[in-house]
Formats: structure tokens, C-alpha cells, sequence
């Protein structure tokens, strides 16, 4: 298979950026059911302090609105949600967009159920090579987009400097990593701003860009630690316990005195980091050259 170069063309450039918020708890789906329409002050508000953190261009207005978790199958939407977030974003004229995990066995028939509720031209987020080939084979109508977890990057918030940063280059722009997503119909890739990161690091890459913002993920894992602080020894700290959904109720902050590191945060199975100043400008800088189209707003 050969890659064929995607170069932006100059309307692509200046066509205003897409804007997207991705809501893990179905639960606070009420928290937006009521607005007509939404607005980017709609999204922003439901980052909290963490809204300075993010830079959107003047003309940046809601495009996008998903619904499910990257980092966990215990996290998919009911179906019920799914339906209602479908109808919601016929009335606010939203693409919607369904996200989803890394897939355990148990996930394929209710993930199944879920995307058959989805309406032709729907997104589809993927982290797992095996829900990207069930898109691609049993729900052609739907659009799939490449997530965080297939984007692999440096992203230690304990780096030094962006010297170590350099060290280790991304194989985003790799031919065969490009191979494998257009054998998979997929089209988009999302991606986070690591720390040390510059403008650039999107150029060159063929594929339309999204931008997870003010928070990107470090690294994910099977136990969840506060959903183990519950349960007996030798169970605790353990996969394949209960899921009670605890991580949508707490979110544990890290520190360390004395550093310069980035503000830290564990939510369940997953560790994010919280984008500097710079982070927003630079994010500001890449969206302005082209390099990258929709940013997407989400929470830790």
C-alpha cells in the first residue's frame, strides 16, 4: 500500500477551527440538555479554573460534541445516554461523537448495541485496533477517528527540559503508521500537547489534527486505585474487581515540592497532566499555521 501525501490546501487553512467537548459521565448530560444551543462559553464553563488554561481562537463556536471514555470499558454510555446525546445534538446541529476504549472480550455486544444507535456520519474515537477493524466492517457509515491511545508520544510531565524531549521523536508521520489507519478507513487523528512540545510538531503530519485540551493523559493501566481502597486483601489493587464508577466522583491531585513539573492528577486507571500558559499558545500558534483543526476540550 502506498501513502499518498495529504497537503492542506489554503481553504482547509483558513476554514474555521472545529470545536469539540467530550463528556466521560453520561450522568452530567442533563447539565447541558438544557441550552437550545451551545456555545463556547457553554464548554469552557464546564472546565472550571481550568479555562484559563485553554487559548481558542476568536471564531472558534461548538462543532463537535462526544460522549464515552478513552481509558475504560467500564466507563461506555448506555445505550440510553447514547440516544439522548443523538437527539441532543440534532437540536443544538452538532456532529456527535462517540468515544471509546481499549476493549476487553465482555465490551464487543454492548459496544455493538451502542454504535448501532449512532446516525450515518457520526464520529467513532478508537483507541483499540480491534474496534477500529468492527467500525470499519459492520459500521461503514460511521466516521472513525484515530484517539489518543494509537498516538504514541513522550509525555513524562517530570522531563527536565525539552532536550530529553527531543530525544524521543514521535512515529507520527512514520509511512507504515499511516498505512495502517488507511487500511482502517481512518481518516482524523486526535492527539494530546506534550510537555516541551512546539508548534510544529504537528507539521508534517498528512492527517487532520484534533488537540485534546487543557489536560492530556501521562499514562493508563488496568487497576484502579480508588476503586481498590474498598475491597480486602488480596483483592485490593487487583483487575477485574466491581466497577462502582468511583473515579467519576473523585479526582486524586499529585505534587511535588520543590519542581517545576506540571500540575498532576490520577482519575481511575489513567494519570493526566493540566497544559502551562505556553502549552495554549503553542496549541494557539499550531491552529493559526494549519497544522491543526478542531481542539477538543475535556476535563481529567
Amino acid at each position: 500500500m502506498t501513502s499518498t501525501p495529504r497537503t492542506p490546501t489554503p481553504e482547509s487553512v483558513t476554514r474555521p477551527i472545529e470545536l469539540g467537548f467530550a463528556l466521560v459521565d453520561e450522568r452530567e448530560l442533563a447539565a447541558f440538555a438544557r441550552h437550545d444551543r451551545l456555545t463556547r462559553d457553554d464548554y469552557l464553563d464546564q472546565l472550571g479554573e481550568a479555562r484559563d488554561c485553554v487559548t481558542l481562537p476568536e471564531d472558534a463556536e461548538p462543532t463537535h460534541f462526544f460522549l464515552g471514555s478513552e481509558f475504560c470499558e467500564h466507563l461506555l454510555p448506555s445505550v440510553e445516554s447514547v440516544d439522548r446525546a443523538v437527539v441532543l445534538c440534532e437540536r443544538w446541529g452538532l456532529t456527535f461523537g462517540l468515544v471509546t476504549p481499549i476493549a476487553c472480550d465482555g465490551l464487543f455486544d454492548p459496544l455493538r448495541a451502542a454504535l448501532a444507535r449512532l446516525p450515518a456520519g457520526s464520529e467513532v474515537t478508537i483507541n483499540d485496533w480491534g474496534v477500529a477493524r468492527l467500525v470499519q466492517r459492520e459500521f461503514p457509515a460511521l466516521r472513525p477517528v484515530a484517539g489518543r491511545l494509537l498516538g504514541k508520544m513522550l509525555k513524562d510531565p517530570r522531563l527536565p527540559s525539552a532536550t530529553w524531549a527531543r530525544m524521543y521523536p514521535n512515529g507520527l508521520r512514520a509511512g507504515p503508521f499511516r498505512d495502517i489507519l488507511d487500511g482502517l478507513g481512518i481518516g482524523r487523528l486526535e492527539l494530546d500537547f506534550p510537555p516541551f512540545g512546539a508548534a510544529d510538531m504537528y507539521a508534517g503530519i498528512d492527517f487532520p489534527i484534533g488537540v485534546r485540551a487543557p489536560y492530556g493523559y501521562i499514562a493508563k493501566g488496568r487497576i484502579c486505585k480508588l476503586g481498590s481502597l474498598s475491597l480486602d486483601t488480596p483483592e485490593k489493587f487487583s483487575p477485574g474487581h466491581q466497577c462502582r464508577r468511583e473515579c467519576l466522583g473523585f479526582n486524586e491531585v499529585g505534587a511535588r515540592p520543590g519542581t517545576h513539573e506540571l500540575p498532576t492528577s490520577q482519575r481511575g486507571n489513567t494519570m493526566y497532566y493540566r497544559h502551562a500558559k505556553g502549552m495554549a499558545t503553542a496549541v494557539a500558534e499550531a491552529v493559526n499555521n494549519g497544522w491543526v483543526s478542531r481542539i477538543v476540550l475535556s476535563g481529567a
